[in-house]
């Protein structure tokens, strides 16, 4: 759970992660238009992508399949407010869930 915890911060610190979730907040997006619109180099935006839906701070909203045969996924934002704090000499990270309705307090390894 705290190497999670380590993860789950990282990528929420990270400048691509958050561009991609900012994107992805109120509608979902393929890989091509979250590069098209915040300049994310395709290769980082796929691995974001991957490290986010691990982290299940995205999910794939739906696949279309284009007329060459390719699929397109689209990919939404899970996290509602996620809040970084030091309290007593400890860094936590609160998470609430969109889906899930809930809220999780993660304990950052020192």
């Amino acid at each position: 759970m705290a190497k999670d915890a380590l993860n789950l911060s990282r990528l929420l610190a990270d400048e691509y992660s958050g561009r991609i979730l900012s994107l992805t907040f109120s509608q979902p997006r393929s890989v091509q238009e979250i590069c098209a619109l915040s300049g994310i180099p395709i290769a980082v935006a796929y691995r974001r992508i991957v490290a986010l839906e691990a982290s299940g701070l995205v999910k794939c909203a739906r696949t279309d399949l284009a007329a060459s045969g390719k699929k397109c996924k689209y990919y939404l934002c899970q996290v509602d407010v996620a809040r970084l704090t030091f309290r007593e000499g400890r860094f936590e990270m609160e998470v609430e869930w969109r889906d899930h309705g809930s809220t999780e307090m993660l304990r950052i390894p020192r």
